[in-house]
């Protein structure tokens, strides 16, 4: 409608002498002029930024067309990228061996929570040395969050408290764990569970009070284990 009211108007000023008439004595033998406002502008430059990575490799890191210099700053700071960086050049990293390159990342997206990057969507250029083969290397990296069960007792019964939520991208209210994102520095877990829950439920509970469910986990793993949130 905006759109639409905006051309209606554009019109209505043309007709009404926004260009000069032409000579009444003249005007049976000229022939309309038509003026083009285009120009021809240099196509504009991505914002780039360029990392070194152990071992004195530089790494280009480019914006897509859309992104600012500070949405690539944000990206580039952000503990969640650092944290990548760190798992693809640490002893078990695809880096590590020196057979695979990483030679260039595509910055495609990022969407903050707060100060902090809460979703990343890029793509890494990673080959293989020896035979040339491109790697798929397409990433969508989430930021830290937290879940609490919360078990209420009643009448000799256990109850586990849920919120409903609006979730787009499965088109759906859904019902969930209170839940939230923790700060890109990935400091208070506990504190932004405590606070998760009151600002959904608005049940307060104590943090001496919490407990660390991953402490249940065998520890052959190393409580490392991330399970994939269930959505349905």
């Amino acid at each position: 409608m905006l759109t639409r009211a905006y051309l209606r108007g554009a019109g209505f000023l043309f007709a009404h002498g926004l260009i000069p008439p032409m000579n009444n004595s003249n005007s049976s033998t000229r022939s309309p002029v038509f003026m083009s406002s285009s120009r021809c502008e240099a196509p504009s430059v991505p914002p780039t930024h360029t990392i070194t990575l152990a071992g004195g490799h530089h790494v280009q890191i480019v914006a897509s067309p859309g992104l600012s210099e500070s949405d690539l700053r944000n990206v580039v700071d952000s503990a969640l990228f650092k944290n990548w960086l760190k798992n693809m050049q640490s002893e078990t990293g695809i880096l590590a061996g020196g057979e695979i390159s990483l030679r260039q990342v595509l910055i495609q997206g990022v969407d903050m929570f707060g100060r902090g990057a809460g979703f990343l969507k890029f793509k890494a250029d990673v080959v293989e040395k020896e035979t040339g083969t491109k790697i798929p290397g397409i990433v969508f990296a989430r930021g830290q969050s937290v879940a609490v069960l919360v078990i209420l007792e009643s009448g000799g019964k256990d109850y586990v408290v849920l919120t409903e939520q609006v979730r787009v991208p499965v088109g759906r209210f859904t019902l969930e764990l209170p839940a939230g994102m923790v700060d890109d520095d990935g400091g208070d877990v506990v504190g932004a569970a405590v606070r998760e829950v009151e600002e959904e439920t608005g049940i307060c509970l104590k943090i001496e009070a919490m407990v660390n469910l991953t402490s249940f986990l065998d520890p052959k793993t190393g409580c490392k284990i991330f399970p994939s949130p269930v959505v349905y």
